[in-house]
């Protein structure tokens, strides 16, 4: 018990939030967490019996700074258009303020594969499925309500493919950074290209023709 009252959950994600941001999931160890924070290996287990459990608590971390960024936003909508626009904006908004969170987050796993073999098992994803159902929901929510928007398209797919279009700029805006190689346009035009092209109806639908046809 001695090592719970000396350290705080909220503490030792606070440590692994910033060595994962900073340094990346190689450099996430119990030893340096409990180094940072002056206490032992573990008090720090205690927590979180393995890195694992300290990866993910950090992943729902980020994801619920995600969800709480876009889904205020997308409520805020009064129409399928808006929320589109609201969530884009907010997505890559909250993102480009925490750079780090995003590259480990979605970049990291895609090159360190020591990230995904972490995991014990098929269901260890679970929670951040869920967590990112939520967002998707929100959205969709919104979309469902405006039957005049795109017609015939599922609310969910078009959730889903708008977070993948944010996720996707956001991934040439940091690649960018990265490398000091800033893209000719500025960050706002190619936001503001990307709502435009997500956000407008489908006027082929809106004229009767078949999507088959097109």
């Amino acid at each position: 018990m001695a090592g719970r009252s000396r350290i705080s959950r909220e503490a030792i994600l606070e440590q692994a939030h910033r060595i994962l941001a900073e340094q990346g999931y190689g450099a996430l160890t119990f030893q340096a967490v409990a180094e940072a924070l002056g206490v032992s290996k573990q008090a720090i287990i205690y927590w979180f019996p393995s890195k694992w459990d300290l990866a993910l608590a950090y992943a729902l971390r980020v994801l619920d700074g995600e969800a709480k960024a876009t889904i205020d936003a997308t409520n805020q909508a009064g129409s399928a258009a808006s929320a589109i626009e609201g969530f884009v904006r907010a997505l890559v908004g909250h993102y480009l303020q925490h750079l780090g969170d995003f590259r480990m987050l979605y970049l990291a796993p895609q090159f360190d594969r020591s990230i995904a073999s972490a995991a014990p098992n098929a269901d260890a994803l679970a929670p951040i499925h869920q967590k990112t159902s939520t967002i998707y929901a929100a959205l969709e929510a919104k979309i469902a309500l405006d039957p005049e928007f795109r017609p015939g398209e599922s609310p969910r797919r078009l959730a889903v493919a708008v977070h993948m279009a944010g996720i996707g700029l956001l991934t040439m805006l940091a690649m960018a950074e990265a490398v000091n190689d800033p893209f000719r346009h500025s960050t706002e035009e190619l936001l503001d290209a990307l709502v435009a092209l997500l956000a407008q109806p489908d006027t082929a639908m809106a004229e009767g023709r078949s999507p088959a046809r097109r």
